[in-house]
C-alpha cells in the first residue's frame, strides 16, 4: 500500500469515526469501539448506557 492509499483510509476511517460519534452510523457498541478507539469510547457509553431519568415514564402521584 503506497502513501496515496494510507491517507485515503486514514480519510475513510476518520469518517466513519466522526458519523459513530454523532450518532449518525448505527453500528454495534464492539464494533463502534474498535473503530474510533479508547480515546473516545467514553462518548459511546452515554449512547449505549441505561436510560436517563428524561427517558423513563414518570410515575403517578398517590392521592392523600
Amino acid at each position: 500500500m503506497n502513501r496515496a492509499e494510507q491517507a485515503a483510509t486514514l480519510r475513510i476511517l476518520g469518517q466513519y469515526k466522526r458519523l459513530v460519534l454523532l450518532g449518525k452510523a448505527r453500528l454495534p457498541l464492539a464494533v463502534a469501539r474498535r473503530l474510533v478507539g479508547p480515546d473516545c469510547a467514553y462518548h459511546l457509553y452515554f449512547r449505549h448506557g441505561p436510560a436517563t431519568r428524561l427517558e423513563t415514564p414518570r410515575r403517578r402521584r398517590r392521592r392523600r
